[in-house]
This record gives structure tokens, sequence and C-alpha cells, in this order.
């Protein structure tokens, strides 16, 4: 091996970087002396030099994503501080040569503080993404007949309480405009999932809680196909599995919900058919030829990003359901009239 590629793969194994904040809450006087929130001066508390866990997970469908963080070894008055008031965490990590950013930003719904050993405590966070934008957020107001899905998504996002910021919506939904005007009253997810439902589309806050909606059958554009192989950060070898090929790479937070993964199939462990031959189980196996895509893109469906500040995990898991290429259809659908269920 030339010193080039020793060089280069020393850089993506061991250029690791990340930053962990928790954020706390500011507060300042009004002109009637009382105490109010000061959104803009919130505190932020880095504690990336710390021994830090954590977990994050998101799948196509679910709007909300999940992330677990484990904290060894605070001061006592930062735990204090971040048990009180802490209410939102932002994880930023990967490797320095361009596979560096956002892996989670989400507000705390938990923390607990427990004794690992004679020595160590650590403080353990559960945070949830989604959840304040989609399901206690409130939307009261009217639309006029002749509304369209795109202009529903966009009424619901700003008459909210807490304004929804819109991203990437599918060019795809359907232009059946409303027969007659509507209240809309209830929280913006509910709005959203029926949206989704009739359009065989999914919801999700993406990067900087931006409101993404896209079609299972929306192409996917070439700047987000990210080619693995074994020297540009894939681990293992994937595996065939009935909701898709499993795939583990390096940390990356390029990959994002409905971004494509492209690796050579002949890299993917294949699974023997599970046959029952006493009549009570159910055969009808999809052959698994037929799951793999002749150019070896899969769509992502489910991320989970793990990574250990003082140790050795630092992966990103995927699940990829195939596309017959870019502009094909997951391997679930025949055609375009089909949906997931």
């Amino acid at each position: 091996m030339d010193d080039s590629t020793t060089t280069e793969r020393r850089g993506r194994l061991y250029g690791r970087k990340w930053k962990i904040t928790i954020y706390k809450p500011a507060y300042t006087k009004d002109e009637n002396g009382n105490t109010v929130r000061d959104q803009e001066h919130d505190t932020a508390v880095d504690v990336s030099m710390l021994k830090c866990i954590f977990q994050t997970q998101q799948v196509y469908g679910t709007a909300a994503s999940l992330c677990t963080l484990t904290i060894y070894n605070m001061n006592a008055k930062s735990e204090g501080d971040v048990i009180k008031e802490g209410f939102q965490i932002a994880i930023e990590g990967g490797y320095q040569e361009g596979q560096y950013g956002e892996i989670f930003t989400g507000d705390i719904v938990q923390v607990i503080r427990n004794r690992e050993s004679g020595v160590d405590y650590k403080l353990e966070i559960i945070a949830i993404k989604g959840i304040l934008m989609f399901d206690t957020n409130h939307v009261r107001s009217t639309i006029a007949a002749g509304s369209t899905p795109r202009e529903i998504v966009n009424a619901v996002a700003k008459s909210a309480d807490k304004k929804i910021t819109v991203g990437n919506i599918s060019n795809n939904l359907s232009n059946q405009a409303l027969p007659r005007g509507k209240v809309l009253f209830g929280t913006p997810g509910k709005y959203y999932r029926d949206i989704c439902r009739f359009n065989d589309a999914a919801f999700w806050a993406g990067e900087d809680d931006k409101l993404i909606i896209k079609k299972v059958i929306d192409e996917i554009p070439s700047d987000q196909v990210l080619v693995l192989t074994p020297m540009t950060g894939l681990v293992g070898t994937p595996q065939y599995g009935d909701d898709g090929i499993h795939i583990k790479i390096l940390l990356d937070c390029r990959v994002k919900l409905q971004s494509m993964i492209k690796i050579d199939n002949e890299l993917i462990q294949r699974q023997l058919l599970n046959i029952d031959i006493s009549g009570k189980g159910n055969n009808n196996q999809l052959p698994q030829q037929s799951q793999f895509d002749v150019d070896g893109e899969y769509e992502v469906k489910s991320i989970v990003h793990s990574g250990d500040t003082w140790g050795d995990t630092w992966t990103t898991e995927v699940v990829g359901v195939g596309r017959n290429g870019t502009m094909g259809l997951p391997m679930p659908y025949d055609n375009d009239k089909q949906t997931m269920e």
C-alpha cells in the first residue's frame, strides 16, 4: 500500500471531530419589570471535552427522531443546572475532511443522574426532535375552497403558534383542490399526517428544524448519492434483511432520510430463505435477488448514528431499499400507483 493511501485511511479513522452542546434558557426583565424568556441569549454549555456516548435514531414515516446522550463526570454545578434548566441538546460530528456537520438537535424530555462505578457518575439525557414542532404546537386558522395540499402545508406552517419553517416539499404532491373552505384547529402534525397519508409521503424535521415532506417516488438528486467502498467509509459486510439492505459506515452526517447510498452488490451478504415445511408458516418471501438494485443504489429509510467520544464507536447504520437506479421506484413498488401500505 502506498503512502498516500495509508495517510488517507489514517485520516478517516482518526480524524474525528465533534461538538456536543446543552442549552439553558436566559431570562430578562420586560418594560413592566416581569421576568421573561430571552431566547436570543440562551446559554450554551459545551461538554465536548468530557466522555460522551450518544445514539440517534430516525426512521422514514416517523416524524420524530430520538437521541440518547450520556455524559460522564460533569462538575456538580453544571450538572445541577442541566437537570434543572437544560431544554435542548445539539450534537455535531464526523471527520475533519469535509464530513462534519449536524447529527442531531432536539428537545430534552428526561434527565437522570446515575452512578456507574465507585468514581464515575453519568448524566443520561433523552431528547426528541419534532415533537414540539408537530404534536405540542397548535393551529387556529381557516383556508379557502380550492386550496391544494401544498397551500395547506404552507398555511399550517404560517398559522401555527410556534411558526414552522417550510423546507423541501415534494413536487409530486397531489394538486387536488378542496371543494369547500376548511377550519384548521389542532396540531400541525395532524394535518401533515393527513396530507402524507393521502399522498403516500412522509414528513419530518430536517436541519435547522425545517419541515421536509417527501414522496417515496421522488427523484433523488445526484449530489445526494454517497458512493461507498471499504476505502471510503464502509464498515464490515452489508447484510440482506427483509426490511432492506443493512449497511454500516464510519459516522457520516451527510446521510439523510431519502438520500442514496451506492455500493457494490457483490459485497452484500446473502441469507438462506426461511422455509417452513409444516404448512403453518409463511413462505411468501420475495426472492432475495429481486431486492437488490441493479445499480447498487439504495434509498435510506432509517439511520442510526452512534458515537463514543473517548471510545471506538463512531458509526452510522443504515437500512436502504433498492431504487432500480436514481430515477427508479423502490423495490416494493411495481408502478407509481402503489403505496407503501
